[in-house]
């Protein structure tokens, strides 16, 4: 049974990615001296500023294999035990007790997955906020700059922002905690790992 708070957090968090994804549109026209106008393209990515390590259980990873989450471009698997929570059409969110998943397209001009990093991070709170951590490998092939926002008491949220030829997108998963059937660190690690291989563009 799915606790009275989880759909007040769930929403909450769905909110903030649309707003994010809407601010991310509204601030991809602005200049940034780390990266140049145009259209974006699939780069390898520089180290990231921080030392935290990307999540990667030591087993080999499964990918998830719950319904197909169907964005423009590009698809996830959600979790067997998700249920869809939101259907914005560009933006969909899945959930259950523990984790949530939400997937969209992102908007950026950015030549460069470092530079599309930066200018994501500045317009949502700055690195004070949105603490970077090394870039992962999503859908077993793309890269992923990854950003943490631990700050929320009741979960904490990866956001991954995605490259490939002239499209992106944001795959948001947050950890809930603070409860007595909260994930550990290792699963929360599982879960994530397990959405992210899931991951292919239009062209796989």
């Amino acid at each position: 049974m799915i606790p009275r708070g989880t759909g007040r957090r769930w929403l909450a968090s769905c909110a903030g990615v649309i707003a994010l994804t809407v601010t991310t549109g509204c601030q991809s026209s602005a200049s940034d001296e780390t990266g140049g106008d145009g259209p974006a393209t699939a780069t390898s990515s520089p180290s990231a500023t921080s030392s935290a390590p990307v999540p990667v259980p030591d087993a080999p990873v499964e990918a998830s294999d719950g319904k197909v989450v169907k964005v423009p471009g590009a698809s996830m698997r959600a979790l067997k035990t998700y249920k869809r929570v939101s259907d914005y059409g560009i933006v969909q969110g899945y959930n259950d007790e523990q984790s949530a998943l939400t997937l969209s397209p992102n908007l950026t001009q950015k030549t460069s997955l470092d530079a599309y990093a930066k200018e994501w991070i500045r317009a949502h709170g700055g690195p004070k906020r949105m603490e970077r951590q090394e870039d992962a490998v999503v859908g077993g092939k793309y890269n992923a700059w990854h950003v943490i926002d631990t700050r929320g008491p009741t979960e904490e949220s990866h956001y991954f922002g995605v490259m490939f030829l002239d499209s992106a997108w944001l795959i948001n998963i947050a950890i809930y905690k603070g409860d007595p059937w909260s994930l550990t660190p290792e699963e929360g690690e599982e879960v994530i790992a397990s959405l992210l291989a899931s991951f292919k563009t239009d062209l796989d």
